[in-house]
């Protein structure tokens, strides 16, 4: 198969020594501020345009965390603040009823944060010690960039543009579900305004409509992007395609990679999907050279017991066990096609970005806006349906998707109508 080359990323630099650029110092924007929810899907997309922007050596990362374990799973529907005082106040009655009645720890309540490898070394994220240090340090370090992204995020990010709005430019990755002013750039794909097209108000019954978000169209300050925002371009590929070289390389030709996700509230599926993938995987395994497979750490028991048990003793296919190191970026770098379940925006996007074939499975298992995604997908002839007829060794491209980058113009455009330049 005939490799696809994406194009290098565009240049940051103004090629001006940073002294004699106009207004000084105090407009160049040289660092980051990050604000994730413990959820890699959404800091990767913070991360990603970090990254596009030139500030990836540059950038300190917070998180907004909320309680885990026991009842806590229950509440997430709540907002995070108010979620936290709570837990404050169920944890603090938990240890009187424990002094008072000495009895063990109970099984429903539980502190614990976090549940990320590594979180005990990442900030909390406090609206007032940003704001402090974006005031501080503006004459020195000049203005700050907070991206954030996910709805745990939304009020922290929102806070730190109305208390610091002359120091910082505020990104809100994913629709904020409130008002938009609050952000300087709201950046979104364009399924989530779904809702307002034809199609989604016939589905939508008109008493309900009002309580739909989003209600209005986009504002001049909202990039609507096709997909989610991730770190890969071809600077990553490259780098990935030589650290993984002695794994890869002897691989007989074509590598198809499939990536699997779990179900979500708009894409639901079970073992019947995971059957279904299965059989097409082994009427194309005579054109191919070699599969692998690699399942999320969400995937459920009964979809992977069914990969297992159909495909586990294929000498043509490894799964992945979930053990370190990833393969992830291996497997974008040196496959030559892709299937993907079409339950993850992000595995698709990021697989799109390639410029490889990609295929996706499980579409009619998607409704509302995901289904229009894939739509979108199809139309611009970005992926095509995995049914198990096709000849995985036909190579065909297109555009690659390249939402991060064009949502990092974006930005710059937007600090520059501020008076701002961004280097990296």
């Amino acid at each position: 198969m005939r490799p696809i080359l994406l194009p290098d990323p565009p240049s940051l630099s103004t090629g001006v020594p940073e002294i004699f650029e106009q207004g000084g110092p105090q407009n160049v924007v040289r660092r980051a501020v990050v604000i994730g929810n413990g959820f890699p899907g959404s800091e990767n997309q913070s991360i990603g345009l970090a990254r596009a922007l030139g500030l990836a050596e540059n950038h300190l990362l917070y998180r907004v965390t909320r309680p885990k374990g026991g009842i806590h799973e229950w509440l997430h529907w709540l907002p995070v603040g108010f979620h936290k005082k709570l837990e404050f106040i169920l944890r603090h009655l938990y240890l009187y009823s424990r002094l008072m009645l000495s009895s063990k720890q109970t099984k429903y309540i539980s502190s614990e944060n976090g549940g990320s490898v590594g979180l005990s070394s990442i900030l909390e994220a406090d609206v007032k010690e940003i704001v402090t240090m974006a005031r501080e340090t503006y004459e020195k370090d000049g203005p700050l960039v907070v991206i954030a992204c996910g709805r745990d995020t939304v009020s922290i990010a929102s806070s730190i543009r109305r208390l610091a709005s002359e120091n910082v430019f505020v990104v809100q990755i994913q629709h904020p579900r409130s008002h938009l002013n609050r952000f300087d750039m709201v950046i979104t794909p364009r399924h989530d305004y779904y809702p307002l097209t034809p199609e989604g108000q016939e589905q939508v019954p008109r008493f309900m409509r009002s309580w739909i978000t989003p209600r209005e169209p986009p504002q001049d300050h909202v990039v609507l992007t096709t997909g989610a925002l991730h770190g890969i371009d071809y600077a990553t590929l490259r780098k990935s395609a030589s650290a993984w070289h002695d794994e890869f390389a002897a691989l007989p030709k074509p590598l198809v990679v499939v990536n699997i996700g779990w179900p979500r509230r708009n894409c639901r599926y079970g073992a019947d999907l995971a059957k279904q993938l299965t059989d097409a995987l082994l009427s194309v395994l005579d054109n191919c050279g070699s599969v692998r497979i690699a399942l999320s750490y969400k995937t459920p028991e009964k979809v992977s017991r069914v990969i297992f048990k159909e495909l586990g003793d294929n000498p043509k296919v490894y799964i992945w066990n979930g053990q370190e190191p990833n393969p992830y970026m291996g497997h974008l770098a040196w496959g030559d096609a892709f299937v993907v379940t079409a339950d993850s925006v992000s595995l698709i996007s990021e697989a799109c970005s390639t410029g490889k074939p990609v295929y996706v499975i499980g579409t009619d298992h998607c409704k509302w806006k995901i289904a229009d995604f894939h739509k979108s997908l199809r139309e611009r002839g970005v992926v095509r349906p995995f049914t198990g007829f096709e000849d995985m060794s036909e190579s065909w491209s297109y555009p690659p998707l390249s939402d991060t980058a064009e949502a990092a113009m974006r930005v710059r455009s937007a600090l520059a109508a501020r008076g701002w330049s961004l280097r990296s």
